[in-house]
């Protein structure tokens, strides 16, 4: 009896030991804060920005590591808040090792998200990047934390094991990022035309094969830039100018993006814009196309601009078309998909395979 009166006893004197006082009560009270409203956030952005993401990649692999680890993190923050409310021995340890992962954090978003900052945003933004550091530093160097907590009783346990794996986790995306560039530049390298088995009318530039119209006639191939080359034809028939570019591109579904992309190739000075004939957009399994169609005016003629793309989702390739006609417009959408629909971007599949 006296025995378990002596059990009972010290269990409440480990209790009262580990009351938490009014500083540190806070600091979990903030950082509970903190965690719930990243976790939110991060929930509402799953389906609008998370998973794109990670599907419209080059390296979903990577994009994957990086959001499970962050989310992880999150959670584990959260059991080491609840650690802490119990007195666990475990808490002090998980503390530490999870508050140098959202100070990093909390600095890349904060040097990413903030342009053009005013005073009190950046006040605003140093209090939040301050927290996670000020409360590690209070967990190190608190006499009441020393005392409520001696170093003799604290341990990593299965929590804090948790936490390390959740570091080397960390460490292994360095290593995929290296993996992922190696293979993407060894994807990337040109490709031998020579090599490439084509069939009749076709033509490519070692990224995409494609077979221009009938009507078409080459005048020449370019390379303006070191990232592209542009094949230049004329119609036989209507005279119109037909500009067709292969390029590497990352795949982006956004018709905002695209009309940046537009903008960067129209072929008309922008004074010179009249209005717009007329605009497509659609979207396969493998491929997202666009088609848009605008008028000019300089002096009193008139000139009609075609420009359609189509990108690739699963090979990051893209294939552009660009058609200039003076004072009638002869080119229809229905044309311009029938043209990129005919785009081959498994350029080594048609690979001679010499014996």
């Amino acid at each position: 009896m006296e025995k378990e009166k002596s059990v009972r006893q010290k269990g409440i004197e480990e209790t009262d030991a580990r009351n938490l006082n009014t500083t540190y009560k806070i600091m979990l009270c903030v950082f509970f804060c903190y965690l719930f409203r990243i976790s939110i956030g991060g929930l509402s952005q799953i389906r609008k920005v998370l998973i794109p993401g990670i599907l419209q990649s080059d390296t979903p692999t990577l994009f994957f590591l990086l959001y499970f680890d962050w989310a992880l993190w999150i959670v584990f923050g959260i059991w080491a808040i609840i650690l802490a409310l119990k007195g666990s021995r475990s808490a002090i340890p998980c503390l530490k090792l999870c508050l140098p992962f959202h100070f990093i954090a909390l600095c890349f978003n904060g040097i990413t998200r903030t342009s053009n900052p005013s005073p009190g945003s950046i006040v605003f933004l140093l209090l939040i990047l301050g927290f996670p550091l000020i409360f590690f530093i209070y967990l190190c160097v608190s006499k009441t934390i020393k005392e409520e907590y001696p170093k003799e009783e604290r341990r990593l346990g299965f929590p804090g094991t948790i936490g390390v794996l959740l570091y080397v986790l960390l460490g292994l995306i360095p290593g995929q990022i290296i993996v992922s560039s190696v293979k993407k530049g060894i994807g990337a390298k040109k490709i031998d035309i020579s090599q490439i088995e084509l069939h009749d009318n076709e033509m490519t530039d070692g990224r995409a094969i494609f077979a221009p119209k009938n009507t078409w006639q080459l005048d020449s191939i370019a390379t303006p830039l070191t990232t592209e080359d542009v094949f230049w034809f004329h119609d036989t028939i209507s005279n119109s100018i037909i500009i067709v570019t292969c390029s590497t591109e990352e795949y982006e579904p956004s018709r905002h993006f695209y009309i940046l992309s537009i903008t960067e190739h129209q072929p008309f000075d922008p004074l010179l814009f009249k209005g717009e004939v007329g605009h497509e957009q659609y979207e396969t399994a493998d491929a997202v196309v666009f088609i848009d169609q605008y008028q000019y005016q300089m002096d009193s003629t008139l000139f009609y601009w075609t420009y359609a793309s189509r990108l690739g989702k699963k090979v990051g390739k893209g294939i552009s078309l660009s058609i200039i006609e003076r004072d009638s417009l002869m080119t229809t959408a229905k044309d311009a998909v029938e043209f990129l629909e005919n785009t081959t971007f498994e350029v080594r599949s048609r690979l001679f395979k010499k014996d």
